[in-house]
């Protein structure tokens, strides 16, 4: 599961980039600007909490399937990180009463 999150964690990274690039338009004031920046540190939230689950998973701490969940549902809210998020959550459903993260 780990490798997902790093990978959607990287998505998110670089959507937030591409995101971020928006804010030099002209066109980039009033509400246009705050959603840019709103949903630019929402994909960098999801991006580190999805790091933190992951490094949890790896240590296989108690806390990390909660924060791995947390982290895919928040990147599945995204059209771009639906691509790890869907993953990851379907793994962390599938592995619920498994042993191994």
């Amino acid at each position: 599961m780990w490798p997902v999150l790093l990978a959607g964690a990287a998505v998110m990274v670089a959507w937030a980039w591409f995101i971020v690039g928006f804010l030099s338009e002209p066109s980039a004031v009033g509400r246009s600007r705050l959603i840019l920046i709103t949903s630019s540190a929402y994909s960098i939230g999801s991006a580190a909490v999805a790091v933190i689950g992951a490094i949890g998973l790896v240590r296989r701490e108690r806390w990390a399937r909660t924060l791995a969940a947390v982290a895919s549902a928040a990147m599945t809210l995204t059209v771009v990180g639906a691509v790890a998020g869907i993953p990851a959550l379907i793994g962390l459903v599938s592995s619920r009463n498994s042993s191994r993260n």
